[in-house]
C-alpha cells in the first residue's frame, strides 16, 4: 500500500477562513465536487478575530445610508489605491451576504424593532457595521462551516500544501501532508 493518497476535486480550495468558506459554498450549490483544505481545524481561521462588526449598507440605524456612501467611504479609507471595482462589489453586495448570514442561521444583535443592529466603526459615515457583541467573526466562521459541511464539501483539516501542480500556466492541483500522524489499524 501506498504512503501517500490522491482526493480527487472539481475544485479545491486552499484556506478555510470566511472567503474560502464562502468560496466553497458557492462552488457546491453549482454542483461540483469541492475539497477545502485548512492548516488547523475547522473553525479556527483567523476570521474568528473580526469583532467589529460586517461593514454593509443596510441602513437600519441611518436611512441615509447607501451602496453609494459606503463605495466612497472605502475608497477615501484606502487613500484611493485601492480597486475601485473591487470596493464597488463588496459596498453593492454586502447588504445581501450579510441577510444570507442570517438566513443561514447568524444571529445578529438587534434594534428595538428587530432589524440587525448596526454601530459605527473607523471611516464610515454612518452607523454600518452589523455585529454579534465582539464576536462577529467567529458567527461568521460558526454559519459559514456548518451550512458548507451540510452541502457535502470535503475538509481536509491540519493539511500543510507545499506546492500547486500546475500544467503550463494553469494550476490542476496540489501536493501537500496531512500534520498529524494517522494511527494504523492496529492502533484504532
Amino acid at each position: 500500500m501506498p504512503d501517500y493518497e490522491t482526493f480527487e476535486h472539481d475544485v479545491l480550495i486552499i484556506g478555510a477562513g470566511g472567503a474560502g468558506l464562502r468560496a466553497a459554498i458557492e462552488a457546491s450549490a453549482a454542483g461540483v465536487r469541492v475539497g477545502l483544505v485548512c492548516k488547523s481545524l475547522l473553525g479556527k481561521a483567523h476570521t474568528v478575530m473580526a469583532e467589529g462588526g460586517i461593514a454593509a449598507a443596510l441602513a437600519n440605524v441611518d436611512d441615509r445610508d447607501n451602496w453609494k456612501v459606503h463605495f466612497a467611504d472605502t475608497m477615501r479609507g484606502g487613500q484611493y489605491v485601492n480597486s475601485w471595482r473591487m470596493a464597488e462589489l463588496h459596498a453593492k453586495e454586502a447588504p445581501d451576504r450579510v441577510r444570507e448570514l442570517e438566513a443561514w442561521g447568524a444571529v445578529f444583535d438587534r434594534t428595538k424593532d428587530g432589524r440587525i443592529l448596526q454601530r459605527n466603526f473607523g471611516g464610515h459615515k454612518y452607523p454600518r457595521l452589523a455585529h454579534v457583541g465582539d464576536r462577529t467573526g467567529l458567527e461568521m466562521i460558526r454559519t459559514l462551516q456548518d451550512h458548507g459541511i451540510h452541502q457535502g464539501i470535503d475538509v481536509y483539516m491540519e493539511h500543510t500544501i507545499l506546492s500547486l501542480l500546475k500544467d503550463g500556466d494553469r494550476v490542476v492541483g496540489a501536493f501537500g501532508y496531512e500534520r498529524r500522524p494517522r494511527l494504523q489499524n492496529h492502533e484504532q
